[in-house]
């Protein structure tokens, strides 16, 4: 049994008042290549036979080819064959979704759509039910993003799941599930108006940022020195000591320090890795997240980098540190 078996015939029943009654399958072999995308099966429903193609593949093939492989599954079953083929996919793209409309192929996302003109069934939409926020005990790096550029107003009310994603360079999917370990955390709140979901800080920022601590963790998933020549060209936003320094009274280093996202990071190619200081060389942080959309002035922002040099036990750091959070406009 397939695992959408069961939530489409609850489905049908519920939104139909018909209820599916499975059949034995009794066509033949299927070619390899509709066997990897497809799983039929036979329903008896409205009083006619139908095929139930559940589709095994994230993403299925262009509609027409789809319409002409779900025709294939009809070929070799015995006569009177079955009236149709209906496919059933636990997602579907909105496109695909408008495109088999158009083309009057029925289909089912079970919980969310279903679209059967032959069982008179008109196309129905459902909003899927937003699960509740789990609380979790330290943020992903896409919410930790999300919760600085809010803590630091790099986005400017109204902010929204959408304007947030473009803003980060995130898609709103990764977004919105930020916003949920927030809430969770109870950081933010959120609120629905209309189609978008609005979200702002649960209390003053100070106060967030103080009850924050203990979700954050630095940005910095690795270190490396490498000679300042090879830097890849763009790799200019400061940080570490050579922020710190540019934001504070604190002196320059004698070795610069960069902040890229890690994913920028060229993985052939790259820079050597040189063991020890030495001439000319300079510092690169591999960031878990864009340190780009909240930068300013050249640095990366303040928060993360706070956070990043957190852990430094020379107490000129920790000096210029505190005087850099006494600096930041709450």
């Amino acid at each position: 049994m397939h695992a959408l078996t069961a939530p489409f015939h609850a489905y049908i029943q519920q939104t139909t008042g018909l209820e599916p009654v499975a059949l034995p399958w009794n066509g033949p072999a299927l070619p390899r290549y509709l066997k990897q995308s497809y799983e039929p099966h036979l329903v008896r429903l409205a009083g006619k036979v139908w095929v139930v193609a559940y589709l095994r593949q994230a993403d299925p093939v262009p509609p027409l080819q789809l319409l002409k492989q779900l025709g294939q599954l009809l070929a070799g079953l015995a006569k009177p064959g079955p009236a149709g083929v209906c496919l059933v996919a636990e997602h579907l793209a909105p496109y695909l979704r408008r495109r088999l409309v158009e083309l009057g192929q029925p289909f089912v996302v079970p919980g969310r759509q279903l679209f059967w003109p032959a069982i008179g069934s008109a196309e129905t939409t459902q909003r899927p039910k937003r699960s509740r926020p789990r609380s979790v005990q330290t943020l992903g790096p896409i919410a930790q993003q999300l919760l600085i550029s809010l803590l630091l107003r790099r986005l400017l009310p109204p902010v929204t799941i959408s304007s947030a994603a473009g803003a980060l360079g995130r898609t709103a999917a990764s977004v919105s599930q930020a916003v949920k370990e927030l809430e969770a955390s109870g950081l933010i709140t959120s609120e629905m108006k209309g189609r978008e979901r609005f979200i702002g800080l649960a209390e003053e920022p100070v106060v967030v940022w103080s009850r924050a601590r203990s979700y954050l963790r630095s940005p910095v998933r690795q270190r490396l020195r490498v000679p300042a020549s090879e830097l890849p060209a763009g790799i200019t936003l400061r940080a570490g000591e050579s922020a710190l320094a540019a934001l504070t009274e604190l002196a320059d280093p004698a070795e610069p320090a960069y902040a890229v996202a890690s994913g920028q990071w060229p993985k052939t190619s790259a820079p050597r890795n040189i063991p020890t200081p030495d001439m000319g060389t300079c510092i690169v942080e591999l960031w878990r997240y864009s340190p780009d959309p909240m930068s300013e002035r050249g640095c990366v922002d303040p928060l993360s980098l706070a956070l990043s040099l957190g852990n430094s036990k020379d107490e000129r750091l920790q000096l210029a540190i505190d005087e850099l959070m006494e600096r930041i406009a709450w």
